[in-house]
């Protein structure tokens, strides 16, 4: 659905042939161009305007949206792997409490001991009682399905942009010329 620039192109300055069939495509193209634009209910270049600011609107929305969206499926999983990695080390910290005079078992499990309070610290400072890991995974669940939902939405409004960039074009290109002739 391009219009083809007949004055610039050395094709068909060098092709009668080609020449003809890209006239009949422009004018195919133009006349696809209005009845489309009349079709979505646009009377005028300006109405047409109007709507894709609209629609540049709407699509900034969603990508907004999405953003926020990721930034707390983010957070989501980040906690997700906390309450991992405190169920995981539990036993651990719990041993090295009831015996902090061991010496030995601190050093040799000094790195499960730090992932435990870090982790631990983090949650403590998230939520106020330690969160359920089945939870948080249904709460990841919820919001990926909203996240593939909103993805969805933001896909056709950029396809549908791109068509009306497109009509937009078009009719400029053709119509643009008709007012010069």
């Amino acid at each position: 659905g391009n219009i083809i620039d007949i004055a610039n192109n050395p094709k068909i300055q060098q092709s009668k042939g080609y020449a003809f069939w890209a006239t009949k495509h422009n004018l195919q193209v133009a006349s696809d161009t209005v009845l489309s634009m009349h079709e979505k209910g646009f009377q005028s270049l300006a109405q047409l305007d109007s709507f894709i600011k609209k629609s540049a609107d709407k699509r900034q929305n969603l990508q907004e949206k999405i953003k926020k969206l990721e930034e707390k499926i983010e957070t989501l999983s980040l906690s997700m792997e906390q309450v991992h990695t405190v169920n995981k080390y539990r036993q651990i910290y719990q041993e090295y409490k009831k015996n902090p005079g061991d010496k030995n078992f601190a050093r040799e499990h000094k790195s499960e001991i730090l992932l435990y309070e870090n982790a631990l610290e983090a949650l403590k400072k998230a939520y106020s009682k330690m969160p359920n890991s089945k939870q948080i995974f249904e709460e990841l669940e919820k919001m990926n399905k909203k996240k593939n939902i909103l993805m969805q939405e933001y896909s056709s409004a950029k396809t549908e942009m791109s068509e009306l960039y497109q009509m937009r074009k078009n009719y400029e290109q053709y119509m643009g010329k008709e007012r010069e002739r």
